[in-house]
């Protein structure tokens, strides 16, 4: 640190699960951490087994001032903590988005609290544009980009030359519908079905359940293995699935793929989007379209990629950037800056 003061922070995890919207927050704790601020992360649940962690790690019972120490940023990771954030009598709270959550299907009866969460005064730092763009047009928040970075694990794995039998890897479990396994995996049957062969590679947090394996038996399936291991596990398939829904916040898989050198065909959704923004980098095609995701398959299964090229534009979402671009963001937050007072924010660039 160079004369910059030092930030305490708070992030505040509703649990530890092994998931990417707890990842990414973790992966911040850390970078912050790096830097000589004091960073804390709280969570109702235990220290997680499957990340290194190296900032300070408490769990608590709920996200009190009895519970949460002073700080001078609370940092709100999912809609179950926007309102003990904001209700912390210290420190500036701000809402990290990673997903719309009263999107999604499994929680219809938790839209209505989620969007009365969503109503509260916070600005918003979103993990991509359309994301920002939702909480400023539909809850007239003020909201900044912060995207994720990337971790220096995800990186080309040395080969002689592609296998002879691609490896097509499909992440997320099967169970939450938005991620599109369900339309990856039909893609790949009516592939094999017409002939193409490959070796299908699941990366799921959950089992191999029956009912993915009644829609199509995977080659492989590896079942809750920690990041390290995604990455090495990645970097030696030849192309990624990633067709989620709208519902996508971030298309983090697709980015981590591609800084691996993997190409990616992935759902045209602004979660993605973002991420494969031209045909050298890989292929978007339309969300629950089964035929035309087959289509890109085969097609990119036949595409001589440059895969250099696709390592490089990933490389782009370098940590150093990021960590800055976050610091300055908490910076503008922190008690004593020029930026806002509790809960007031007038600016939505």
């Amino acid at each position: 640190m160079t004369g910059a003061p030092r930030l305490t922070v708070n992030y505040l995890l509703e649990d530890t699960e092994l998931f990417g919207g707890v990842k990414v927050p973790l992966h911040h704790a850390n970078l912050l951490h790096r830097r000589g601020h004091r960073v804390r992360v709280l969570s109702r649940g235990p220290l997680p087994d499957w990340y290194p962690l190296e900032a300070a790690f408490g769990t608590v019972p709920g996200f009190s001032a009895d519970t949460v120490p002073e700080a001078d940023v609370h940092v709100a990771t999912f809609w179950t903590t926007i309102a003990p954030a904001a209700a912390l009598p210290h420190g500036r709270p701000v809402h990290y988005c990673q997903g719309f959550e009263a999107s999604y299907t499994h929680n219809l009866d938790e839209h209505a609290q989620i969007l009365e969460a969503y109503a509260r005064p916070l600005p918003a730092f979103a993990l991509s544009p359309h994301l920002a763009e939702l909480v400023r047009s539909r809850f007239g928040r003020p909201a900044r980009v912060v995207p994720p970075a990337l971790e220096r694990m995800w990186r080309p794995r040395w080969r002689w030359r592609p296998a002879r039998r691609p490896r097509v890897v499909v992440a997320h479990p099967f169970e939450v519908d938005w991620k599109g396994v369900a339309t990856a995996l039909e893609a790949v049957r009516r592939l094999r079905a017409g002939g193409v062969t490959l070796t299908l590679v699941r990366v799921s947090q959950w089992p191999l359940s029956d009912a993915e394996r009644a829609l199509v038996e995977p080659d492989e399936f590896h079942c809750r293995i920690d990041p390290p291991a995604v990455a090495r596990l990645i970097a030696g398939c030849d192309l990624m699935l990633a067709p989620s829904w709208e519902q996508e916040g971030f298309g983090l898989p697709v980015l981590e793929a591609m800084a691996c050198g993997v190409p990616v065909v992935a759902s045209d959704v602004g979660g993605n989007r973002e991420v494969v923004c031209t045909p050298q980098l890989g292929r978007v095609v339309s969300f629950g379209d089964r035929e035309a995701l087959s289509r890109a398959i085969d097609d990119a299964l036949r595409t001589d990629w440059d895969r250099a090229a696709i390592r490089r534009h990933a490389e782009r979402n370098d940590w150093q950037q990021r960590v800055s671009t976050l610091l300055d963001e908490f910076r503008r937050l922190a008690p004593g800056s020029n930026g806002r007072g509790r809960g007031q924010d007038t600016h939505h660039g």
